[in-house]
C-alpha cells in the first residue's frame, strides 16, 4: 500500500514537469536588462606614478684642489647662487700673480715694438731705414699683439681658475649630504674619486611620471587623430595626485609631453606632469596615484561593462525589442566611467540592452525582460 502511495506521489510530480516547462519556454528565459541613457557624466582615470626632479646636479669643482669650508649639510635647501663650498685658493692666487706679471712684460715688449716701428715708418721715407727693415719691424708688432693677447689670455684663465675655488648652487633645489670632508682633496672627472661633492634636485616645479602601456598610448594618438579630424579637441584634464594613505595633494598638475624613447623591457611610455610643489612636500622617488578627471561634463550613452561582449568582429550588445526579441548590435566604445562605458556609436537612448544572461542569447531568441538593480 506505502508502495504504491509513493508511486502516485511521484507520477504527479513528473505530470507536472512538462506543465512548468512549457510556461517557461512560452515566457523565454529570464534576462536582466537597463535601458540606455543619455547622462552627464565627467571622465576620470587613475594612474600609478613617480614623482621625479625636472633638474638633477652633481656638484663637482672644475679645478682640483684641497677642501677649506663646506657650507650646506644633508636635505638643506639651497636657493640659486649660495655659496656651497670653498677650496684651498694658494697655488691659484700665485697663478693669478704670475699671469698679471707676464700680461705686464709682454705689455712693455709690446710698448717697446710699437716706438721702434715708428721710427721706421718715419726713417723708410727718406732712405735712411731699408723696406725690408720697415717689414720687419712690422712683423715684431704683430708678434708683440700677439704675446699680449695670449698674456690676457693666460690672465682670464687664471682668474677663473681662481673663482672656481668656491662652488656655488646652480638653481634652487634640496641638496644631499656631502661625500668629502673639509682636507679632502677633489678634483673633475677623476677617476680615484667618482663621487660628486653632493647632488642637487630642484623641487619646484616638479614631475610626476607615469608609465603608460604602448597600446594605450597609440590608442591615445588615434583618438587624437580622429578628434582632429572632427574639427574637435581632447577634453581639457583636471589632474591631481592622490598621496600615500588616499590624501588629496592640494594643487593641481598640468600634462607637459611624452617621453621621447619607449621602454622596450616594459613596452611603455612615459608620460609627464607637471606640479607646483612650493613647500617641497613632494619628493623625487616617492611613489604616487595620479587621478584625472575631465573639466568639463560631457553628455555620453552609458552602459554597463558587464553588459559589452567581445569577439572577432568587435565590441557587440544584444538588443531586447519590443516584442521580447534579442538582436545583436555592433558598438564602439568610448572612455570607461566607473563600472560602464560610453558608447558613442551603436546604441541610442532608451534602447534596452541584456546585462545579465548573456550565455542564453541568440539572434531571435524571446525573452523575459526584468530591471538589472546594479
Amino acid at each position: 500500500m506505502k508502495t504504491c502511495f509513493q508511486r502516485l506521489i511521484i507520477l504527479c510530480c513528473l505530470a507536472s514537469l512538462p506543465v512548468a516547462t512549457a510556461a517557461q519556454e512560452a515566457d523565454g528565459p529570464v534576462v536582466l536588462t537597463t535601458t540606455v541613457s543619455v547622462q552627464e557624466i565627467r571622465p576620470t582615470f587613475q594612474h600609478p606614478a613617480r614623482i621625479e626632479a625636472i633638474q638633477t646636479h652633481s656638484v663637482r669643482p672644475f679645478i682640483r684642489s684641497r677642501i677649506t669650508a663646506i657650507h650646506f649639510t644633508a636635505g638643506e635647501v639651497v636657493e640659486k647662487g649660495d655659496l656651497l663650498a670653498e677650496l684651498d685658493t694658494t697655488d691659484f692666487d700665485i697663478a693669478v700673480a704670475e699671469a698679471e706679471a707676464n700680461l705686464k712684460e709682454t705689455k712693455a715688449n709690446a710698448l717697446k715694438v710699437s716706438l721702434d716701428l715708428d721710427r721706421a715708418q718715419r726713417l723708410v721715407t727718406s732712405n735712411t731705414v731699408s723696406q725690408r727693415e720697415l717689414e720687419y719691424a712690422e712683423a715684431q708688432a704683430d708678434v708683440s699683439d700677439a704675446e699680449v693677447a695670449i698674456a690676457e689670455s693666460k690672465l682670464e684663465r687664471a682668474r677663473n681658475d681662481l673663482a672656481e675655488t668656491r662652488i656655488n648652487a646652480p638653481f634652487a633645489g634640496r641638496i644631499s649630504a656631502p661625500n668629502y670632508s673639509v682636507g679632502d682633496i677633489i678634483g673633475p672627472s677623476d677617476p680615484t674619486l667618482p663621487a660628486p661633492l653632493a647632488d642637487i634636485v630642484s623641487l619646484d616645479p616638479i614631475y610626476a611620471v607615469g608609465a603608460v602601456d604602448q597600446a594605450n598610448y597609440f590608442e591615445f594618438l588615434a583618438k587624437r587623430l580622429e578628434l582632429s579630424e572632427r574639427g574637435a579637441s581632447i577634453p581639457p584634464l583636471e589632474l591631481h595626485i592622490i598621496l600615500p594613505g588616499g590624501s588629496v595633494y592640494p594643487h593641481a598638475g598640468t600634462f607637459e609631453n611624452w617621453d621621447n624613447t619607449a621602454t622596450a623591457s616594459t613596452g611603455t611610455i612615459s608620460a609627464r606632469i607637471v606640479f607646483p610643489n612650493p613647500d617641497g612636500a613632494l619628493l623625487p622617488g616617492e611613489n604616487v596615484t595620479i587621478r584625472g578627471s575631465v573639466i568639463d561634463p560631457i553628455n555620453a550613452p552609458l552602459v554597463p561593462q558587464r553588459a559589452v561582449s567581445f569577439d572577432q568582429i568587435g565590441h557587440f550588445v544584444w538588443v531586447v525589442g519590443g516584442d521580447g526579441g534579442v538582436a545583436r548590435r555592433n558598438v564602439t566604445l568610448g572612455i570607461r566611467h566607473e563600472a560602464s562605458w560610453t558608447v558613442p556609436d551603436g546604441l541610442s537612448e532608451g534602447d534596452v540592452v541584456v546585462v545579465e544572461g548573456l550565455q542564453k542569447m541568440r539572434p531571435g531568441l524571446v525573452v523575459t525582460p526584468k530591471p538589472f538593480e546594479g
